[in-house]
């Protein structure tokens, strides 16, 4: 049996289909939802009573209690190998509307072949539809005390000047040629392929096993190359190193160009007279390094909340006083602790002195931007902190240095595993998801085990901005090395 997930994944490669089809992993979603959307929705339609579809249902138990009920959760159909199951379903008359649901507040395109797939095989067992909605979460709502959920979802059946319907049916499918496909795809007898899933989020879990001979290319490989169209087609040329790359062939990019110059030049690239100027920009004492945590929550579920916000729960600072003192300091939270947060870090943070995190704008600068606004008696305070941030990624992502062991991961974990002893592999939470989906556990464990996760959230998180003194204590030591 196939579901719509299975031709989605195939479509998206059909390695990471086959490798992945007989393993069991468990999904651990990247957004939190404390609340059950099923039940809010029920509320936000006003439905006291329906049919609730369960897992591995057979078909046939939807038309054996189709004249019973008129709202339909979740039912579950079969047509042929494929099986689907529609979030809700809304009889009228002798046709139905459908509804599907958008996890996300700004929907950027319809999963249009999902919703065929759906389409199509309630069509050919014979149901009738009539419309289709998409629901979506609200993005102008904010919680004021309490969930409303006729205020949290919007239901639309357009999508721009068109509606979903017409979008969904303008275009057949053809679900049985798909896994005609998948069941007939042989992974030793088709090489492996090349796409932007490859290292869309992270190196994929299946790509050394796709491509083996990667394993064992030099520092300075040509695929080490970023940003670029054609690494490939010059690895396919007979081009192996950076220091060979052919001119034609490049993007030319700053990063690009530091990354040539690091294999010609031995190893390393330090455009010196940028990299100098970007350190006097970190002059005086004290000077603080600092790594936050955070979860998203799908739901709005705390006050002063939208959909899609986050939660900061944790942040590791160390900082350098005057006297040349290093200090750390740590605050891990549970549950709504924004407010704790933001106390801590004021009462920790030294009150003058730059302040260094690792994509700072986008990261721990946003936070603040955010915590000021749903705190206003905090607001000053906070945007003053913003003020003094240094981004220790831009030497590294603007060209200034490379060093070819970054093999073309300009991460501050890899950083950290070139310039100093540490490394995260010997941590229980290794990294930033990890890190949540550890936080997300304390709420249901024991006073033990809770104990223990926050033990080794701090242990990451700290390890996470010392890295940022180490990384930048080795650009110092690049500097004067390289007079």
């Amino acid at each position: 049996m196939y579901h719509i997930s299975d031709i989605k994944k195939f479509l998206r490669c059909e390695r990471l289909y086959f490798y992945g089809k007989d393993e069991n992993n468990v999904f651990k979603p990247y957004l939190r939802s404390d609340e059950n959307i099923v039940e809010l929705l029920k509320d936000y339609f006003g439905i006291d009573e329906c049919y609730e579809g369960i897992r591995n249902d057979p078909g046939e138990r939807f038309f054996s209690s189709i004249d019973q009920y008129e709202w339909f959760v979740h039912p579950r159909f079969v047509e042929g190998e494929m099986r689907v199951n529609i979030p809700f379903m809304h009889k009228k008359g002798d046709g139905f509307d459908l509804y599907f649901i958008y996890y996300g507040s700004m929907i950027k395109e319809l999963d249009t072949l999902g919703y065929r797939i759906s389409v199509k095989v309630l069509k050919d067992l014979g149901i009738k539809i009539d419309e289709i909605y998409v629901i979506r979460l609200n993005p102008d709502y904010i919680n004021e005390g309490k969930l409303d959920s006729k205020k949290l979802f919007l239901c639309e059946n357009r999508f721009g000047r068109r509606s979903v319907k017409a979008i969904v049916e303008e275009t057949d499918v053809d679900f049985d040629r798909y896994i005609a496909d998948m069941e007939a795809y042989d992974p030793e007898k088709i090489p492996a392929r090349k796409c932007r899933f490859c290292k869309l989020n992270g190196l994929c879990e299946y790509y050394e096993r796709c491509f083996p001979e990667e394993k064992a290319q030099e520092d300075d490989s040509i695929l080490t190359l970023v940003s670029s169209q054609h690494k490939n087609r010059m690895y396919e040329e007979g081009i192996r190193h950076l220091k060979d790359a052919d001119p034609q062939l490049l993007e030319g990019s700053r990063t690009q160009y530091a990354q040539v110059m690091a294999s010609r030049n031995g190893g390393i690239f330090i455009d010196r007279y940028s990299l100098s100027s970007w350190l006097d920009k970190i002059s005086g004492r004290p000077i603080s390094f600092i790594d936050f945590e955070w979860d998203r929550y799908l739901i709005p579920v705390y006050e002063k909340m939208r959909p899609m916000d986050v939660v900061c729960f944790e942040f590791a600072l160390y900082y350098i006083d005057e006297a040349g003192h290093m200090e750390h300091r740590t605050f891990v939270g549970t549950q709504d602790c924004r407010r704790q947060f933001v106390e801590a870090l004021l009462e920790y943070l030294p009150g003058s002195g730059p302040i260094l995190a690792y994509n700072a704008q986008g990261a721990e600068c946003l936070r603040l931007i955010e915590l000021s606004q749903i705190f206003p008696e905090y607001r000053d305070a906070l945007l003053k902190i913003v003020d003094r941030f240094v981004d220790l990624a831009v030497p590294f992502t603007e060209g200034l240095v490379y060093d070819v062991r970054m093999q073309g991961n300009f991460s501050l974990k890899k950083l950290v595993d070139i310039c100093s002893d540490y490394s995260y592999k010997d941590l229980d939470i290794y990294d930033g998801m990890e890190a949540v989906f550890n936080w997300r556990d304390i709420a249901g464990a024991d006073a033990e085990k809770g104990k223990q996760i926050v033990e080794n959230l701090k242990e990451y998180c700290s390890l996470d901005a010392y890295g940022l003194f180490l990384v930048y204590r080795w650009l110092i030591q690049l500097m004067l090395e390289s007079k």
